[in-house]
């Protein structure tokens, strides 16, 4: 694939995140959609549909970023408590939200309108192919076919541009991680959402034990020092001034091979519990990093 092609790509990837809010002219309004979990709101974005409601939508364009939620958009209250008296006053056609949210509240929310849990995991398949598989069970109840076929396809464009992009002088393994605190650290496995876009890369994941459902561990800061020599730490999401304090004079932290020889990378946030719209986001913060870091000559 030429260059100017892949420019090309990725250049209208970018752009459909930059649309994706703003509703497509000629086409009849649709049903009106509360989220009332985040992962829920970046899919209704994706597919060009702005929610009437949502949870904590301050928090949404701060944690997720992409695709941004225009301003207006009516606050639903705290994701763990949606407050049903406003969304009961929005007369919503369809609520999305997420399995624990339906599994918990399910009744209360079908008394308002017809309630969908939206979800990324499940017992087979991988969270891309889930992602995917989402992407177009939503968009059919909402009459957004031809947009979920649009965002899967550029979704999947974008991964082989960036792959055919990627650098072939850094496979070195990577730790993909949360840090808790100087002591504690989440880690992303095989199973996470991330995994699609490192196995496109060419990445090894340098963590290959155990996780849970969603993909991740909770794991102590020292086990890190278990996994390769040469494997670089990234973590997703900026590091909270409190834990970066600790970790300064830890100990434990200083003499991880990857800490003392200078190969953390900080990404910018990335929603763990999105859809292809937050698969697309760090595919390209992450081969943005390994070509900062490819071997020259």
């Amino acid at each position: 694939m030429r260059a100017e092609t892949r420019r090309r790509i990725v250049l209208g990837w970018i752009l459909v995140l930059l649309a994706a809010s703003l509703p497509a002219r000629g086409e009849p309004p649709g049903p009106r959609v509360a989220a009332l979990d985040w992962g829920a709101v970046e899919l209704l974005l994706g597919l060009g549909v702005v929610p009437v409601g949502v949870t904590q939508p301050k928090g949404y364009n701060r944690t997720v970023v992409a695709p941004a939620l225009p301003p207006g958009v009516t606050d639903l209250g705290l994701v763990v408590e949606p407050n049903l008296e406003v969304l009961a006053r929005l007369k919503p056609d369809l609520i999305l939200g997420n399995p624990l949210q339906v599994a918990s509240q399910g009744d209360s929310l079908r008394r308002i309108a017809p309630t969908e849990a939206v979800s990324i995991y499940a017992q087979a398949g991988t969270p891309y192919a889930q992602a995917r598989a989402e992407t177009r069970r939503i968009a059919a109840l909402i009459g957004r076919e031809s947009a979920a076929e649009a965002l899967e396809t550029r979704t999947e464009a974008l991964l082989e541009t960036l792959a055919a992009e990627a650098c072939p002088g850094d496979r070195r393994p990577v730790f993909l991680v949360w840090i808790v605190d100087h002591r504690n650290v989440v880690v992303y496995g095989r199973n996470s959402l991330f995994q699609t876009v490192l196995d496109r890369l060419g990445l090894a994941n340098a963590w290959t034990g155990a996780t849970n459902a969603y993909g991740f561990a909770a794991l102590g800061i020292e086990q890190l020092a278990a996994g390769p020599p040469d494997a670089r730490i990234v973590h997703i999401g900026p590091i909270r001034s409190d834990a970066a304090r600790a970790l300064a004079s830890s100990r434990l932290w200083q003499t991880l091979p990857a800490v003392r020889d200078h190969r953390v990378t900080v990404l910018p946030p990335v929603w763990f519990y999105g859809g292809l719209p937050a698969i697309a986001r760090f595919a390209g913060l992450m081969a943005d990093r390994q070509r900062e870091t490819c071997p020259r000559g």
